[in-house]
């Protein structure tokens, strides 16, 4: 599965400031890749990624949604200089307006979880956007394997540089009343994908999400089902995965 990237880019003349209001180099409303504010297959940049992800799941859809529009919009065009345009004219705005990066992630926030993180760089968003609460502790990311991204996810890179959000990745839901949880029960010596989903809800970063379910894993599982009022036999089933899904 392809992962998809979606961030306000660069101006129509390969410049961070001075260029015309709105996308001037837009040749798609549906799925834009060639735009100042444009999707892109997901890379691994030279400064790495932080990645954050919202703890609602609702949020983190909606995230990937609005950062899709704004992509897809010809009217929102890069501009450091005027990067504010965009808090005031909304990522469906009809009229040309400009943002950056980091200013483009605010909205995005902004529409989607309807709070305003403020203002941020990409040298401060790790921590302005954290702050909010709205999202888990940031994640390093070390590779598509070993550290998953999600639709919503917002990956800002570990020095000052770019900031974008994950607009079609690994989609993260949430089951309705009545609805079933279908993930694979694992416990003690299960490998994979599953146990990896399960140690990010652990809360586990970077290296420690290696798939593994070993002791360490074990005992924070029933730590986990302490918390959520389950039984404490270290099995993640049905029920397990239903609490654990519900609490991030």
């Amino acid at each position: 599965m392809a992962i998809i990237i979606g961030s306000a880019r660069i101006d129509e003349r390969g410049k961070a400031s001075g260029g015309k209001a709105g996308d001037q180099k837009q040749i798609s409303g549906t799925y834009d890749t060639k735009g100042e504010v444009s999707m892109q297959p997901f890379y691994v940049h030279k400064y790495g990624w932080n990645i954050l992800r919202p703890k609602s799941v609702e949020h983190a859809n909606k995230m990937a949604e609005r950062m899709k529009a704004a992509c897809n919009n010809k009217n929102v065009g890069y501009d450091q200089g005027n990067r504010f345009g965009i808090l005031s004219a909304g990522i469906d705005t009809q009229v040309p307006t400009e943002c950056d990066c980091s200013s483009l992630v605010r909205q995005a926030v902004k529409e989607a979880a309807k709070v305003d993180p403020g203002n941020f760089t990409t040298a401060d968003a790790k921590d302005k956007l954290t702050a909010t609460g709205l999202f888990m502790e940031p994640i390093a990311f070390v590779s598509l394997s070993k550290t998953p991204v999600y639709n919503g996810d917002v990956l800002v890179t570990k020095t000052k540089a770019h900031i974008v959000t994950v607009v079609s990745g690994n989609p993260r839901t949430v089951a309705g009343k009545g609805e079933e949880y279908n993930m694979n029960t694992i416990g003690i010596g299960s490998r994979g994908k599953a146990v990896k989903v399960w140690q990010v809800i652990l809360g586990y970063t970077g290296t420690e999400i290696d798939g593994i379910f070993g002791k360490g894993t074990l005992a924070d599982t029933k730590v986990l089902q302490k918390k959520l009022g389950l039984k404490e036999d270290g099995v993640v089933g049905k029920n397990t995965w239903k609490a654990g899904l519900e609490s991030i």
